[in-house]
């Protein structure tokens, strides 16, 4: 599988939504929404991946995350949020974080490699997503309140117990 065709950029921020179709290539088929609820609602099963505001009216990220996990099939989910990313991103089921502003490479570069592992079995696909957010939390989140951290200690706990690490989920597969 190559690239992702089909992407679906939310985000409340007209600048970014801009931005982000600027950075994709020609042969990708964008579709975007300026708030939460819109871009639920645009989202169906010929999206491949989205790029997702993680703080926007009507509907937050967080809840479309969710949302999209529960269905059948589900699009790759990029995060992209101002927000500083903590702990309590562990427990959003997205299967990558970036901070605002992402640079093209780097956004791109997580694109592709969220969309390769849709072909992997849904379990795997979440313990990889939690690997690569547990990363985003080891670079951003001091030790000391790491290791206070009831739901860090779960999320390793979790990686160690399915064999999955921080490498795993760097690979390619």
């Amino acid at each position: 599988m190559g690239r992702p065709t089909s992407v679906a950029v939310i985000d409340d921020d007209k600048d970014y939504r801009q931005l982000y179709k600027l950075w994709l290539p020609e042969e990708y088929d964008i579709i975007e929404a300026g708030d939460g609820r819109r871009g639920l609602q645009r989202i169906d099963d010929s999206i491949d991946a989205v790029l997702l505001d993680r703080q926007m009216p009507k509907l937050s990220g967080e809840t479309i995350a969710s949302k999209l996990r529960q269905r059948s099939v589900s699009p790759s989910v990029v995060m992209i949020s101002s927000v500083k990313p903590d702990v309590d991103i562990l427990d959003i089921p997205v299967d990558s974080y970036l901070r605002k502003p992402a640079d093209r490479d780097t956004l791109l570069s997580v694109l592709s490699t969220v969309h390769s592992r849709r072909e992997y079995e849904t379990k795997r696909r979440e313990l990889l997503g939690l690997a690569d957010r547990l990363e985003t939390v080891d670079n951003t989140v001091r030790a000391t309140a790491l290791a206070e951290s009831d739901a860090y200690q779960r999320a390793v706990e979790r990686l160690e117990q399915h064999d999955v690490s921080l490498a795993d989920a760097a690979s390619e597969p």
